[in-house]
């Protein structure tokens, strides 16, 4: 019987490997030929999605190829590993074929520390572009920021997103990128108006920002600057696990393979009442949230790998258990978070294919998409990224420099936060500066996670436009600043660390650039005020003002088609480039009640495990849980538009006639 399951086995995995092989010709030259004829851009704008749907996927599809292509920059000398390692020095430790290790090395075990914390940020745009920024204070960051950014009366609110979309996207960002503490020696000293409120109120002149750290291994031999990334560059969990080993071990109970976490279900809190976990900057009691549920999920699914293998031991329930646990964060992101953020129907197919592939779709249940199937068709497009082979496009993997620079979504957030209680119509009004860093732990004795979960279902966010920036982030205050203007602080990196401005930034990643302002917006009070603001020269927009600025969106997106490239191009390659991900994401690996608990869970199973009373609330009712939480029969499409084209949802009672 065993010879005969190996025969299958060894059998399927060829009919993989041979129809996987033709199929990445015929999907290529299919994607080249569509391109290269009917192309991906009009005047300015792209077009994939005024397409029908599967000619807009097969467009995203060239788009990406074209990216991969043009768009992977190396920091690290040519012949060089990444991080200068020598591998004749490096014997590969026991344990990290099958485990990540805490700093994120030996995932590519032919060059150990790719991807590991404190290794450089990668570039999307060669260094030598011409757009990159040479005079970094003009024009002046602050005054842009209290022009273009400020928010104008009431936020304006994004209708089909909930608060637990910006919560999420901040913890998914501990877990990638950090440039680590600013210098407290170099400083950016930019002047304030005779105008400005801070030196009006303050006898504030300027706004001092400290310069972001330098790289220690930067050398003559580097084209351009670099910088480190403290964080580990892979999909591992890192915001609650930590990205070296002293973290990790601290925060590690010790038994059955689980995290430290309180009797009461909370995080353990120092002594100066800040929650104990791994990346605690810009601390809110949205993270305090998040990193608290995913312990929880953590300890759950080591009390679930312990009931099946009750002989193994810490360790390896620790590290199978966050292989799990970081997959699942990630399946959440790739498929809810990405989706919720952009409802598009073009792009929500492209997503699900990415992670399942387009024959999973077509031969499976669409409410039972298994990722790894007893066939795996060797074809990213068809078979799907996980679980398929590992694929770098021929440079070594690492977050870049420009992936930092497109998720700067301050403006999502709200001035304050509307506190619910569960079955109770009325709210407590909280500003977000009472609910920062100590007060984070205050906040969840007083309310409680559920309540608070609750709350953060129902609050929308606000909208990824000009003026629309959260008035407390620019009326910060730190030591040398009465007022720190994040906004500014903002603007001013993006020229620091040699990302382009807007127009050459669109001309480096494929894009059309505008030729004249009108081509941003159809507001002309806007236009004028960017043409003064800018000396009527398009080339000066930086990338933050400009994508906020950009009118014309693919249809659904609650963001513009600039920043979308290094989505587009990030989202595939996050996952295609690590093989546990890829050709380890395996139940040799993960174990088969890994896997399966992958495939069956998502944010709303996770939150309804672990804080049982929201079935009470409008997440019963709704699908994604970044959607708002509504308890209403006929669900609006406006708020739900995911809805419209989720095939999963083709029986659901609450969809209504509006969805068919």
């Amino acid at each position: 019987k065993s010879d005969t399951r190996d025969y299958f086995r060894e059998w399927k995995l060829m009919i993989g490997q041979y129809s996987g092989t033709l199929l990445n010709l015929a999907v290529n030259a299919v994607t080249g030929i569509w391109g290269f004829m009917a192309g991906y851009r009009d005047n300015i704008w792209t077009n994939w999605y005024r397409r029908p749907v599967f000619l807009g996927v097969l467009t995203l599809g060239y788009m990406r190829n074209r990216l991969n292509k043009y768009n992977l920059v190396n920091t690290y000398p040519a012949k060089r590993l990444v991080g200068f390692a020598d591998l004749d020095n490096h014997a590969i430790p026991p344990g990290v074929h099958f485990f990540r290790t805490a700093n994120g090395s030996w995932n590519n075990l032919q060059d150990p520390l790719e991807g590991a914390a404190y290794t450089r940020f990668m570039r999307n745009i060669p260094p030598e572009n011409p757009g990159a920024v040479k005079d970094l204070l003009t024009p002046n960051p602050r005054s842009l920021s209290l022009q273009f950014l400020t928010r104008q009366g009431e936020m304006k609110e994004v209708p089909f997103l909930n608060m637990l979309s910006v919560a999420w996207i901040q913890f998914q960002n501990h877990d990638w990128i950090s440039y680590g503490e600013i210098t407290t020696n170099e400083w950016y000293e930019i002047p304030l108006d005779k105008d400005d409120p801070a030196r009006r109120q303050y006898w504030q002149t300027s706004l001092l920002v400290g310069k972001t750290q330098k790289d220690p291994t930067h050398s003559s031999q580097d084209q351009a600057k670099t910088y480190l990334n403290e964080c580990t560059h892979g999909w591992d969990g890192s915001q609650i696990y930590g990205s070296d080993q002293k973290t990790q071990t601290w925060l590690r109970s010790g038994k059955n393979g689980k995290l430290r976490i309180g009797e009461d279900g909370l995080l353990i809190r120092d002594r100066k009442g800040i929650e104990e976990t791994a990346f605690v900057r810009n601390w809110w009691v949205g993270l305090a949230m998040m990193h608290t549920l995913f312990v929880r999920e953590h300890n759950s699914i080591c009390d679930h790998l312990l009931e099946v293998y009750p002989d193994w031991d810490d360790h390896r329930l620790f590290h199978t258990a966050r292989l799990i646990n970081a997959a699942l964060m990630a399946k959440i992101h790739s498929l809810e978070w990405n989706a919720a953020i952009n409802p598009n129907k073009a792009l929500y197919q492209g997503l699900q294919s990415n992670w399942y592939g387009l024959l999973s779709g077509w031969f499976q249940s669409p409410d039972q998409l298994k990722t790894v199937t007893s066939i795996k068709v060797k074809n990213h497009e068809l078979g799907g990224v996980m679980g398929n082979y590992t694929e770098k496009h021929g440079f070594p993997y690492g977050l870049t420099q420009e992936f930092v620079e497109v998720y700067r979504l301050h403006s999502l957030l709200p001035e304050s936060l509307q506190i619910r209680k569960i079955d109770d119509d009325s709210f407590t009004t909280l500003p977000m500066t009472e609910v920062r860093q100590a007060a984070s732990g205050k906040c969840t004795d007083r309310y409680g996670m559920p309540n608070l979960f609750y709350s953060f279902g129902l609050q929308h966010p606000g909208q990824l436009v000009l003026n629309n920036y959260p008035r407390f982030m620019q009326e910060l205050s730190i030591p040398g600043n009465p007022v720190y203007d994040l906004g500014a602080v903002d603007l001013l990196r993006a020229r620091e660390r040699g990302v382009p401005r807007y127009n050459a930034f669109r001309r480096a990643m494929g894009l059309t650039p505008i030729s004249r302002f009108e081509d941003l917006t159809s507001n002309i009070a806007q236009v004028q005020l960017l043409k003064e603001a800018y000396l009527d020269d398009v080339e000066l927009i930086d990338l933050m003002i400009g994508s906020l600025a950009e009118e014309h969106r693919p249809k659904g997106f609650a963001f513009g088609e600039t920043i979308f490239q290094i989505f587009l191009l990030n989202a595939t390659r996050r996952l295609q480039a690590d093989r546990f991900y890829t050709s380890c994401y395996t139940a040799e690996y993960y174990t088969q009640e890994g896997l399966d608990w992958i495939d069956q869970n998502s944010l709303k199973t996770v939150l309804l495990r672990h804080y049982p009373a929201l079935a009470k609330t409008g997440l019963s009712n709704i699908k994604n849980a970044f959607e708002p939480w509504d308890q209403e029969e006929q669900l609006d499409p406006e708020r739900h538009p995911l809805r419209a084209f989720d095939r999963s949802l083709k029986n659901d009672p609450y969809r209504g006639d509006a969805f068919r």
